[in-house]
């Protein structure tokens, strides 16, 4: 008996399609810059830069923030895992040199104005920068490999394991706290 087998296409990666979208972004974003009325060119570029990058990685932490209580709230360990997993790779990977990046870019535009480094904002978000830094240095990332360890030798369900990640639930709460006071510190501008 002669069986034919279909044979699925293979699935072309959108990689390319993604990086020809990011780049007209990227053009336009510069064009914008550049002619901007508002501010001098290499300012327009730094706060450019900075706030969207910054939209990446404040929204992008409080999208993880929000799957992870949707999974917590279903009591789903592989669910939890899944998410905590995913996080460690976006965090290392993707929102620590943005964080790096944000305060580049930042130091990059006082450096363009005549502001002063002394006012009470400036000061109160390079404190949030700081402490969010420290956090993500200090305890989010070692949890999250000692998260991906206890995955490996005893599963998402074990107690141990599903312990240390509702503990890092709990502190990326207060980081993504932080990071949204911050983001309303740079925006208002308070006791300027």
């Amino acid at each position: 008996m002669d069986t034919q087998r279909t044979v699925a296409p293979t699935a072309r990666s959108s990689g390319a399609l993604t990086a020809a979208i990011g780049l007209a972004a990227a053009i336009v974003g510069l064009v914008f810059a550049f002619d901007s009325s508002w501010y001098a060119h290499w300012y327009a570029l730094f706060r450019l830069v900075h706030v969207a990058v910054a939209v990446f990685w404040v929204g992008g932490g409080l999208t993880l923030l929000v799957l992870a209580l949707r999974a917590e709230r279903s009591r789903d360990p592989d669910e939890m895992a899944a998410i905590a997993s995913q996080g460690a790779f976006v965090g290392e990977r993707f929102f620590a040199p943005a964080g790096l990046v944000v305060l580049l870019t930042g130091i990059a535009m006082m450096l363009h104005t005549d502001w002063g480094w002394g006012k009470l904002w400036v000061v109160a978000g390079l404190v949030g920068y700081a402490a969010t830094f420290a956090t993500g240095i200090l305890f989010l990332s070692p949890q999250a490999k000692r998260i991906a360890r206890l995955l490996e030798e005893k599963g998402a369900a074990d107690p141990e394991t599903q312990g240390a990640i509702r503990r890092l639930l709990i502190v990326l709460r207060v980081d993504s706290a932080v990071l949204a006071l911050v983001v309303a510190d740079m925006v208002t501008k308070p006791f300027g």
